[in-house]
């Protein structure tokens, strides 16, 4: 069921806590999941997005900046993450800082790659094998 409302710092810290359960908690159910995900949209999507873009200059889609606060906090339901999402006064912020790290960071791992292919690629294309092989520089 949606709501109409934002999730209160409050609400967040109950659905983290919740996230964590445990071994014999029952799982998040999906309604609760989607409507974190939703909240997440609404509360940190525009800030990430307004970061990433400034950041490194490539957009980003509100629904993936959902699900990866939404992964991260699977992740982190155990580490010192969790515990300053617990006790910060301004749980959400936090957590838009923590996936916008996460998005620039991988950002940067996949230009790197890319980049780096792209470099190889140029290299081939532009020396001949025998060249290669001779370390000729032609």
């Amino acid at each position: 069921m949606m709501h109409d409302a934002l999730w209160s710092a409050q609400r967040f810290r109950e659905f983290l806590t919740l996230l964590r359960g445990g071994m014999f908690a029952p799982p998040i159910d999906d309604d609760e999941r989607d409507e974190f995900l939703r909240q997440a949209r609404a509360r940190i999507a525009p800030d990430v997005q307004r970061r990433v873009l400034a950041e490194v200059g490539a957009s980003v889609d509100g629904d993936g900046v959902a699900l990866i606060a939404f992964e991260l906090l699977e992740s982190c339901a155990w580490d010192p993450r969790r515990t300053w999402l617990l006790a910060t006064s301004d749980p959400w912020r936090h957590l838009a800082d923590l996936v916008a790290r996460e998005v620039t960071a991988a950002y940067g791992e996949s230009v790197r790659r890319v980049g780096d292919d792209d470099e190889l690629a140029g290299i081939l294309s532009a020396s001949t094998r025998a060249q290669l092989e001779a370390g000729d520089e032609e």
